[in-house]
């Protein structure tokens, strides 16, 4: 099962278009992922449709390449309701980067911000 997840993750980063970091991304096709840059890496996110609620799946690599390791979050949201996740913020040169994910209506829109410093650091988390 995991190795045909990572190879789920691998296709879909290699076949999805690229988003620009900073605009709010719609997703509006269930069961389709969009890839997204998240921090240094990428992140993968699909949603299925439930009777009250969508099921949202957002899938990063972490570790280097010969010890990567894939991380998922389910989430299971509402109209209305959100989830965000950080990474980073750590050390003199720290940066942060937040994916923040919610639904809307039919679809779920994701929103991901990278802040750098201390001053810009409450922004991201």
């Amino acid at each position: 099962m995991m190795k045909y997840l990572q190879l789920l993750l691998a296709v879909t980063l290699y076949l999805a278009t690229l988003l620009a970091i900073s605009d709010e991304i719609v997703i509006d096709t269930p069961m389709t992922a969009t890839t997204v840059q998240f921090a240094d890496r990428y992140a993968s996110i699909f949603y299925m449709e439930g009777e009250e609620s969508y099921k949202v799946i957002l899938a990063f690599p972490t570790g280097e390449a010969k010890n990567e390791q894939l991380i998922r979050q389910s989430l299971y949201l509402a109209d209305g309701q959100s989830f965000q996740l950080s990474i980073g913020g750590y050390g003199i040169n720290q940066e942060a980067t937040t994916i923040s994910i919610t639904r809307q209506d039919d679809h779920i829109l994701a929103g991901i911000v990278t802040c750098e410093g201390k001053q810009e650091m409450a922004n991201c988390i």
